[in-house]
């Protein structure tokens, strides 16, 4: 998994990583990152959504959430950690979690995480400020001719794991 944040003019800068935190204003969290473990055989490769912080064994208080899916289109939902308050459902800061567990600050609050597969996910704060919008692929943008769109756009998936975990996959049907 690579992570990359996008600038205000959408180009795509590199950074290292081993997550994604997310802030909400109302104190509760999502972390991104890839899977720690194989996921049953014909489950795609993409990245897990966890509601609060991935619980480390070096973790003594590992504060979890549920989580809610919102869809918004074939390609694109917005997560939140429950309970939602529509006043503090806003993210407040996007992160980049290192090895050791620093937290680099993503400053335009979006990023894409290429997966090995060289599929892509993009992240991004909801425009009406109701949660985390995830796209698979990327973010369609119409003013890109329809055919572009349609070869940067993939369905999303979903394969539940816990309450506070999902597994979230970009895939195409032909």
């Amino acid at each position: 998994m690579k992570i990359y944040i996008i600038d205000q003019n959408g180009d795509l800068t590199l950074q290292n990583g081993r997550s994604i935190v997310v802030e909400f204003a109302d104190g509760k969290s999502l972390e991104l990152a890839g899977s720690p473990q194989p996921l049953p055989e014909g489950i795609p490769e993409g990245l897990h959504i966890w509601g609060g912080r991935i619980p480390y064994q070096t973790s003594e208080e590992v504060k979890t959430s549920q989580l809610d899916f919102k869809p918004v289109a074939a390609n694109g939902m917005i997560v939140s950690p429950l309970p939602i308050k529509e006043a503090d459902s806003g993210v407040t800061g996007m992160f980049i979690a290192d090895d050791d567990g620093s937290l680099q600050p993503v400053k335009q609050n979006r990023v894409v995480i290429a997966l090995d597969n060289g599929k892509t996910l993009e992240f991004m704060e909801h425009y009406a400020k109701s949660g985390l919008l995830v796209w698979g692929g990327r973010e369609p943008d119409p003013q890109l001719p329809f055919e572009e769109v349609k070869q940067r756009t993939e369905s999303l998936g979903l394969y539940l794991l816990a309450g506070n975990v999902v597994h979230v996959f970009p895939y195409k049907v032909e």
